[in-house]
């Protein structure tokens, strides 16, 4: 795979250090974390760039064999949904509706859950569990993050400084996911990612053939 590039001077543009309010945080992210500054948590974006490496391989090997994988950024009032109309990527972008993975036949048929997809994230589509889910808050989808855990779906979020539930989380990427600028480049590098695999699952799919 041709490298995706990932450094620090883009992190630094897109406010990806920058962490919640001083006054809140999770006492197992000190480590994580440079200081104090006007009133917020410094993060330590040298761990996020390792971090979404990682998640880079990682999704790319999802996608390069055919498998998929949920984004979930409840209530996104930015609509990041255009950037992941994509193939192998399901994108969740409402409240969450209790056993949505755990018991997605019988709630997917349900009113509530058909009122609250729109063509865009796709999630109706879902004929099989996805390989990966991808939280940007895990604080404010804590029944996803659940479900998945429950489900043993290996997990990954954006986690910033006053995110609970840490622990659950397989591949953590450190970062501020309250910026419009940071989650967007996040997602932009997730996509990419998807789109690198797409490319390896037809190089795959020409061999066979």
């Amino acid at each position: 795979m041709k490298q995706i590039k990932i450094n620090l001077e883009q992190l630094l543009l897109s406010n990806s250090y920058l962490g919640d309010n001083s006054g809140f945080l999770n006492e197992k992210l000190k480590p994580y974390l440079l200081g104090y500054k006007n009133g917020f948590h410094i993060l330590n974006i040298s761990f996020t760039l390792w971090q979404l490496k990682l998640l880079v391989n990682i999704i790319f090997n999802i996608v390069s064999l055919r498998q998929k994988i949920l984004i979930v950024k409840e209530l996104d009032f930015f609509q990041f949904n255009k950037i992941l109309n994509i193939p192998n990527v399901f994108y969740y972008d409402k409240k969450w509706i209790g056993g949505i993975l755990t018991n997605f036949r019988i709630v997917s048929k349900g009113e509530k859950f058909l009122n609250a997809n729109s063509s865009s994230n796709k999630l109706v589509s879902m004929r099989c569990l996805p390989s990966l889910v991808f939280l940007l808050d895990i604080n404010l989808s804590r029944w996803a993050l659940i479900e998945a855990s429950n489900l043993e779906i290996p997990i990954s979020a954006i986690v910033n400084s006053s995110s609970t539930n840490f622990d659950i989380v397989n591949y953590p990427v450190i970062g501020n996911n309250k910026s419009f600028e940071s989650v967007y480049l996040y997602l932009n590098i997730i996509k990419n990612a998807v789109l690198k695999g797409r490319q390896k699952e037809c190089l795959n799919i020409l061999r066979i053939l």
